[in-house]
């Protein structure tokens, strides 16, 4: 193992690397809240350059004790903790809305931050609140978390194995129509199976799961079908792996990495590496960083980003392509946002 993870470090130091899935902008409103500050460089900072991520998609999500009437302000105040925390780590971090954004982030060896909203909850039925958020650096969106609301429904949450039926309603195949205007990436992550039908037939676009994995692997309905898989490849789209062990199946059956293998190279056989990325929804920073009384239970695959070189030896040792690799790593994420950012 030890030579692949050499040659799994080196393709992290040389190659780009991305991941599409990280509730980091609620994180630092948490510890703000809790009167710390400088976040991403206290916590994210060493372990990102370690695993030389160059890429960090950052979730707007907003938790159910904030709805519905904090929604709104919950998800500004987001955005603007973030933006306070990028501009105290200006030398190392960088906000991208657009094309050149990316490339002088790449160009300045600065880790891009690209904001998507998880759940869009707290709009209610206002969708020209989406026209306020793209303006802010909002590049994508998912209609729904793990619940229902006015767009449609979500899937039953990680640790339980049970069909939530309900399609897209009227507005939710309005907020189709606008995420398209706007030129905006649809996440399907959270949504549930009539929901994933529904955007099948009302849209050809590229849309993207950016962190579920393969149910043929483990059986949540997080994760997604072959038939789902299929047919979000065949328009394009593209499917982060989770590295939460109760969504990779690795907390009942242990291994973590071996199991995040096992997905990938499922979803590669059946659709093909370049459809595939890093999503790895790593939240135990996120829990630990909320008020409770107890600590909570954690079920991160990975201790930190410092890890994830970790999976990417696995590719190799089981005889991933070196070039299909550097696509899932990072190559294959790039492109696809490159479509939904304006020059």
């Amino acid at each position: 193992m030890s030579q692949f993870l050499s040659h799994a470090k080196k393709l992290h130091r040389e190659h780009y690397v991305a991941d599409a899935h990280l509730d980091l902008a609620g994180e630092i409103l948490l510890r703000n809240k809790a009167g710390e500050t400088n976040i991403l460089r206290t916590y994210y900072l060493e372990s990102f350059r370690a695993a030389g991520l160059g890429l960090i998609m950052s979730a707007i999500y907003v938790d159910k004790s904030a709805l519905p009437e904090a929604g709104l302000k919950n998800a500004l105040l987001q955005v603007a903790a973030l933006n306070r925390d990028l501009a105290s780590a200006f030398d190392d971090f960088m906000l991208v809305k657009t094309r050149s954004d990316l490339a002088a982030a790449k160009a300045q060896n600065k880790i891009a931050i690209l904001l998507y909203i998880e759940g869009l909850d707290f709009i209610g039925t206002d969708l020209s609140l989406l026209d306020i958020f793209y303006d802010l650096g909002i590049r994508g969106a998912s209609l729904t978390w793990s619940r229902r609301n006015l767009l449609a429904s979500g899937c039953c949450r990680a640790g339980e194995k049970k069909a939530i039926p309900g399609g897209l309603s009227e507005h939710g195949y309005s907020a189709l129509e606008k995420l398209a205007a706007l030129n905006c990436f649809l996440d399907v992550s959270h949504l549930n199976d009539d929901g994933f039908d529904d955007v099948c037939a009302a849209t050809t676009a590229p849309f993207i799961a950016t962190h579920s994995n393969a149910r043929a692997i483990h059986p949540s309905y997080r994760n997604l079908t072959d038939r789902q898989i299929t047919a979000l490849c065949r328009r394009g789209g593209l499917i982060g792996i989770n590295a939460c062990s109760l969504i990779a199946g690795s907390r009942e059956r242990g291994n973590h990495i071996e199991m995040l293998a096992s997905h990938i190279f499922h979803i590669a056989g059946l659709a093909g590496s370049r459809h595939l990325c890093y999503g790895f929804d790593l939240c135990n920073s996120y829990s630990l960083a909320e008020p409770r009384l107890a600590l909570p239970e954690l079920y991160d695959c990975f201790e930190s980003h410092r890890d994830i070189p970790l999976l990417t030896a696995a590719l190799l040792e089981r005889g991933m392509p070196e070039n299909e690799v550097i696509g899932i790593i990072g190559r294959n994420l790039s492109e696809y946002i490159l479509r939904f950012l304006p020059d």
